[in-house]
C-alpha cells in the first residue's frame, strides 16, 4: 500500500482520491477503482497516465464540476457510470476503438454533444440531444447506451434510422417514446436490453428486427401496437404481454417464455394455459393478477421466477398436466 497527499494505492489500483482541484494519477497506476472518485464536488480536470488499463464502475461519476480528461489509449476498459452525471465535462480523448465501454458509462455528460445534439464516444451513442423529431444515427455507431433517447428526447421523438453495423441497443435505450413510430433497425443488431422500448406505445410491427439472438426482459412491454389479433405481444418467442379481455387465456404454441409482467395487474384473468413449449416464467408475471383462479403448467421442467404468482390471493396452486 502506498498513499501520497490525494491518494490511496493499493496494488497498482487506485481506490481512493483525498483532495485538490486538478489530478495527475501518478505513473504506475494501472486501473482506477470502481467509485474512486466519485461524488467529488471540486475536480475540474484529470490526467491519467499511459498504461492505465481500466476505468472502474461509478469511478468519476457525478463529479459535477468536471470539465477534462484524457483517456489513453492503453485503457481496454470503461466500467458503468463510470462518468455518468459529468455535467459540465467538455472535453475528452476518445478511447481506443478496441475499448469495452459500458452501456452508462458516459450517460448525462450531455456538454459532450456534437452539433448534431449526439453524444458519442468510441462507437456508443450515449444521448441525443438535438431537436429533430426524425432522427438518423451516424455511421460507425456500434451500440445504443443506456437511456440515450430518453433522458431528452422522449417526448417528442418520432422516427429513428439505426445504421448498419449496429450490435447492440443497450437497457432503457428508447423508453417511454411514446409518440416513436418506425424504428429502422439492421440485421447486424445481436442484443436488445431490457426495457429498451418500454412503453412506446405507437411502436409498429414493421419497425421491428426480424432476427436477433438476444431481446432481454421486458424490451417490448407496454407497446400495445405490436399486439397481434388475439391481444398477444411475442417477439422471438417470448411473451412480452398480454393485452387482450379474455378471462380464459391459452397462450400459443411455440412461446418459450412469459416474460415479466406480461399478466400483472389483470384483474379480469381467471384461468392461463401455457402450451409445452414454454420453460420459463419471468418476474412479476403474473403479479396482482387477484382473481386468478388457475395456471396450466406444461409437463416438462419450467424454471418460475421471483414473485411470478405474487398477490395472486385466489389462485390455487399452478398445477402441470
Amino acid at each position: 500500500m502506498s498513499h501520497s497527499d490525494c491518494f490511496v494505492i493499493e496494488d497498482d489500483v487506485l481506490k481512493k482520491y483525498n483532495s485538490n482541484t486538478k489530478i495527475v494519477v501518478p505513473d504506475g497506476v494501472r486501473e482506477i477503482g470502481d467509485g474512486a472518485f466519485s461524488g467529488y464536488p471540486n475536480i475540474v480536470s484529470v490526467t491519467l497516465p499511459e498504461g492505465l488499463e481500466r476505468i472502474g464502475k461509478d469511478a468519476f461519476r457525478q463529479c459535477q464540476r468536471l470539465q477534462s480528461i484524457n483517456i489513453p489509449q492503453s485503457v481496454k476498459e470503461i466500467g458503468e457510470a463510470a462518468f455518468e452525471d459529468c455535467r459540465e465535462l467538455l472535453m475528452i480523448t476518445q478511447p481506443a476503438e478496441d475499448a469495452v465501454l459500458g452501456d452508462s458509462s458516459f450517460m448525462g455528460c450531455a456538454e459532450l454533444t456534437d452539433k448534431d445534439g449526439f453524444l458519442i464516444v468510441g462507437n456508443v451513442l450515449y444521448g441525443y440531444y438535438g431537436i429533430d423529431a426524425h432522427v438518423v444515427v451516424p455511421p460507425g455507431v456500434k451500440k445504443i447506451g443506456q437511456k440515450a433517447f430518453f433522458e431528452y428526447a422522449y417526448d417528442f421523438l418520432k422516427s429513428v434510422i439505426l445504421p448498419d453495423g449496429l450490435e447492440e441497443i443497450g437497457r432503457e435505450a428508447f423508453y417511454y417514446c411514446h409518440n416513436l413510430t418506425p424504428v429502422f433497425i439492421p440485421d447486424t443488431v445481436v442484443r436488445i436490453g431490457e426495457f429498451a422500448f418500454f412503453h412506446c406505445s405507437s411502436l409498429t410491427n414493421n419497425s421491428l428486427p426480424k432476427r436477433v439472438k438476444r431481446i432481454e426482459d421486458g424490451a417490448f412491454l407496454e407497446c400495445e401496437r405490436l399486439a397481434d389479433e388475439n391481444g398477444f405481444i411475442i417477439i422471438d418467442g417470448i411473451l412480452f404481454e398480454y393485452i387482450g379481455g379474455l378471462t380464459e387465456v391459452v397462450v400459443p404454441d411455440g412461446v418459450t417464455r412469459i416474460g415479466i409482467f406480461a399478466f400483472h395487474d389483470n384483474d379480469g384473468l381467471l384461468r392461463v394455459t401455457l402450451p409445452e413449449s414454454v420453460k420459463s416464467i419471468g418476474r412479476g408475471a403474473f403479479k396482482s393478477c387477484g382473481n386468478l383462479k388457475c395456471v396450466d403448467l406444461p409437463k416438462g421442467e419450467i424454471s418460475i421466477e421471483e414473485d411470478a404468482f405474487l398477490h395472486c390471493d385466489r389462485l390455487i396452486k399452478p398445477k402441470q398436466r
